[in-house]
């Protein structure tokens, strides 16, 4: 594979893994996007192998995909290979299984994976502890943390030090991350100290707020009700539908209030384009950070 090749493949596996993860965030305080995590774990493994393997690379962007969204094995394997995918399968948990028992088959599972699953596993852990460290999950106290550090050392240790590098990034992480939790301080990582990762805007997701304007002023039905929340569970995990009144145009009327948190602005648009088609609507309303903006019909071609 030449160079530009290689780079290419790693730029579209970056797009495919930003699209799969677009409206995951991660579970601690600062609610980071997601997609920071994935990077973080594939300049680990690439910094500690010498970016020589693209493939491994791309697998470390990928490693929760087949766990976290709906793309299938099928899919993956189309997009980036039968080796990426057998990566990504061995790092993903059976989530089915109750979370105990998922923690139990990772750890009896690990010496038995490939070198290639527990470098991207142990990455994995480094990018863990380093953000139990910077922004834990709410609730999570001191004593909760050097117990989830103490299972990461356990499956690190049973993946029997697939990369010298590596191991040692890891190493020092959980001795500094012990240190840091035991004391209250902070983190260095690459040897400069870090303090609580927080969004460069406002905490969470932004929440759009899709206004179904009811343009003819007709009354709305539970049919209606129904209709909003299957046009948004097609396009997002999550949405609020509230019913209220509006006076626009000189009249009262009954409008929804759709609440949708989702950090794509372009899928929030399309969502009302599609309001717009489906309820014969002549615009919609977006309303977003105090600014407001219509989707007008005409809009969607």
């Amino acid at each position: 594979m030449t160079e530009t090749a290689g780079l290419l493949d790693l730029s579209r596996a970056l797009v495919f893994a930003s699209r799969a993860h677009a409206n995951q965030r991660r579970k601690g305080a600062a609610q980071e996007p997601y997609v920071n995590h994935l990077i973080e774990v594939m300049d680990l493994v690439a910094r500690t192998t010498d970016a020589a393997d693209v493939d491994l690379m791309v697998a470390a962007l990928m490693h929760d995909v087949l766990e976290d969204t709906p793309v299938t094995p099928a899919e993956l394997s189309a997009a980036f290979g039968a080796r990426v995918t057998r990566i990504v399968g061995e790092c993903s948990d059976d989530m089915s299984l109750p979370k105990a028992a998922r923690r139990a088959e990772r750890l009896a599972s690990m010496p038995g994976k490939s070198r290639e699953a527990r470098i991207v596993k142990t990455a994995d852990v480094i990018s863990n502890i380093r953000a139990v460290v910077l922004s834990a999950p709410a609730g999570w106290t001191a004593e909760r943390k050097l117990a989830y550090l103490a299972d990461c050392r356990a499956l690190v240790a049973a993946g029997a030090e697939p990369n010298a590098h590596l191991q040692a990034i890891f190493e020092r992480t959980a001795a500094d991350a012990e240190a840091a939790i035991r004391k209250g301080g902070s983190l260095a990582i690459d040897g400069v100290p870090e303090a609580v990762h927080e969004l460069e805007n406002t905490i969470g997701q932004p929440v759009h707020k899709v206004y179904m304007a009811n343009t003819s002023a007709r009354p709305l039905t539970e049919e209606d009700l129904q209709h909003l929340g299957r046009l948004i569970a097609s396009q997002f995990p999550s949405g609020t539908i509230e019913k209220g009144h509006a006076v626009y145009d000189g009249r009262m009327r009954e409008v929804f209030l759709a609440y949708i948190r989702t950090d794509s602005p372009s899928a929030i648009v399309s969502f009302a384009q599609r309001v717009c088609l489906e309820f014969e609507q002549s615009f919609a309303g977006i309303e977003v950070g105090g600014r407001y903006i219509r989707v007008y019909a005409d809009d969607t071609g």
